[in-house]
């Protein structure tokens, strides 16, 4: 009988156990981008350019060129959709994004702008970000806070 009576306990405590993590899963999009994972402090690590699209290496190169400190800039992302680039202390630019239907980043030089360029999330986790340009250009950021 005490053997019944455990072994009907343990079946109900597995039953509750299975109840609340079903209730308290975390529901991820279905193209597996969590945009809240964006806000922060990011730095670019690389910019790869297609050997297909000679012009994408161009602007990789001219962006070298006219500025060599491109790689010490950092991106801060904010949760209302304003990005701030800074380059020193004394230096930062404003921008915005905002996510489009297709999960791309849509990265604007004003709020109320019309037009944006849009950067496909290849990837977006805790520690790193790819954005994809549509001419193959890619930029490899990596999180700081």
């Amino acid at each position: 009988m005490k053997k019944t009576l455990i072994g009907l306990l343990f079946v109900a405590a597995a039953g509750t156990g299975v109840y609340y993590l079903l209730q308290n899963k975390k529901t991820i999009p279905e193209n597996g981008i969590q945009e809240e994972l964006l806000a922060g402090q990011w730095k670019l690590d690389t910019l790869a350019a297609s050997p297909k699209d000679s012009s994408a290496g161009l602007m990789i190169a001219l962006i070298s060129t006219i500025d060599s400190n491109f790689r010490l800039y950092q991106y801060d992302f904010r949760q209302n959709g304003m990005m701030l680039l800074m380059k020193d202390s004394a230096t930062t630019d404003t921008s915005y994004y905002e996510w489009n239907k297709a999960n791309d980043l849509l990265w604007k030089k004003t709020h109320a702008d019309s037009l944006a360029e849009a950067l496909h999330v290849v990837k977006l986790n805790a520690d790193s970000l790819v954005l994809q340009t549509k001419d193959s250009a890619a930029f490899f950021f990596s999180k700081i806070k």
